[in-house]
């Protein structure tokens, strides 16, 4: 037998799956080529490489990540130990395990929320906000998906921006629409702040749980809802200091502190880029 029909056989002859015949040959041949010898003894010691690269599986869930739910009130609430997965108001244990499987393509168990998740969606849900949310987002995000979700907990509890402004903020100013799709499937609202975005003329606009549950949350967090309601009635999205000459969005911390007399109503930011208004540096209403 030839060097080259010995190496085709040499894996199949470690494994003992080479026809009797065949190993005789193949035997014979590696007494006499040093060469096919080695060749061997290299398939032996990268068979047992890999066999040391396979992990031994866990023997609970305390030595591995497991996806788990607890349920918080009406909150349904899946996290693992990495941090939060998916909140889910009000329905049935089917309906929040077939939405998880639909999203992660994996089954939950019952679990007991750790101490430290626990208290992140307790402080959404008393409106206190959460800076910095732990989520185990995995790889199941776009890069795009990612820049969205992980900017949103950086808008100011109690002010609002548009989808026009997170669009801008994460370098794609015009995925506006692509940017209201990844609101609208973010797996963690309440905890992951979606609801302080709002339509670019105006108005509360859609949420997971509904528009009722978002005027709700905006105004637990100190959000006139009503007053920003009713500018966007009028047209207005920016207001500006006559004194200072900056202008901000509505509920930015700064336009609050805008006198009444002083306070200039603005459609467009052209209008108040053509006046000589330069955009608040807080909550960049707009380009400069």
């Amino acid at each position: 037998m030839r060097c080259r029909s010995v190496l085709t056989r040499v894996d199949a002859l470690r494994t003992g799956e080479l026809p009797p015949d065949e190993q005789a040959e193949v035997h014979d041949h590696l007494q006499t080529c040093t060469s096919c010898d080695e060749s061997l003894g290299d398939v032996n010691a990268l068979a047992a490489g890999v066999k040391a690269l396979i992990a031994v599986p866990p023997r609970s869930c305390k030595d591995a990540v497991c996806d788990a739910y607890e349920l918080i009130g009406d909150v349904w609430v899946a996290f693992t130990s990495n941090g939060l997965r998916l909140i889910q108001r009000g329905g049935t244990l089917d309906e929040l395990r077939t939405a998880y499987s639909e999203r992660y393509c994996r089954t939950l168990k019952p679990g007991t929320l750790p101490e430290a998740l626990r208290k992140q969606v307790d402080a959404a849900l008393a409106g206190a906000g959460v800076d910095k949310p732990r989520v185990d987002w995995s790889d199941e995000l776009t890069p795009l998906e990612r820049d969205v979700l992980a900017l949103l907990p950086r808008i100011p509890r109690g002010e609002v921006r548009t989808y026009e402004w997170v669009a801008r903020q994460v370098g794609r100013p015009r995925a506006v629409r692509a940017v209201g799709t990844i609101l609208a499937r973010n797996a963690l609202p309440l905890v992951v702040p979606c609801h302080r975005v709002v339509p670019t003329a105006g108005g509360v606009g859609n949420y997971a749980f509904g528009s009722a549950m978002k005027r709700e949350l905006l105004q637990r967090e100190g959000v006139d809802v009503d007053a920003l309601e009713s500018l966007a009635k009028k047209g207005v999205r920016y207001v500006g200091s006559r004194t200072t000459k900056i202008v901000c969005f509505p509920t930015c911390k700064d336009a609050k502190r805008i006198r009444e007399e002083n306070r200039v109503p603005f459609r467009a930011a052209e209008q108040a880029t053509e006046k000589g208004f330069r955009p608040c540096l807080r909550c960049m209403p707009f380009a400069a």
